[in-house]
């Protein structure tokens, strides 16, 4: 059976790294049987507001990054989909998974969680991603 192919959004990578948790168990269940795939667009908007919103120190900054880039694939995304998400901001967390042939892009957004799915993929929380993951 091939790998199921997953995206995070930003705030599961977020809620992760500060809180554990749910989005914790999904990244860590992730790992075991899945390809995570990442973009540069959602490494830089989880560096911004890990710094702005969260005042994480740049020594840890660069260590949860480090981490981060360990369990993940890149992939380029162009930033050419636009109006996809209420919030434009969504829209390259929706490319990446595009560009990765994912299978599943695990948020916890609800401008992207209405959309329940786009093309192929489906958009679904950590935990409904931990129950289809086990």
């Amino acid at each position: 059976m091939a790998k199921i192919n997953v995206v995070f959004d930003t705030n599961v990578w977020i809620s992760a790294v500060l809180f554990n948790g749910t989005p914790k168990k999904a990244i860590d269940l992730a790992l075991e049987k899945c390809q995570i795939f990442c973009s540069a667009a959602i490494l830089q908007e989880l560096r911004e507001v890990l710094i702005d919103d969260f005042g994480l120190p740049s020594e840890k900054l660069e260590e949860v990054t480090e981490v981060i880039l360990n369990m993940v694939r890149i992939v380029p995304i162009m930033g050419n989909l636009k109006n996809i998400s209420l919030d434009q901001k969504d829209n390259p967390i929706i490319e990446t998974a595009l560009a990765s042939g994912a299978d599943y892009l695990v948020s916890g957004d609800k401008h992207l969680l209405i959309l329940e799915k786009f093309q192929n993929i489906k958009i679904i929380t950590p935990s409904q991603f931990i129950s289809i993951a086990y």
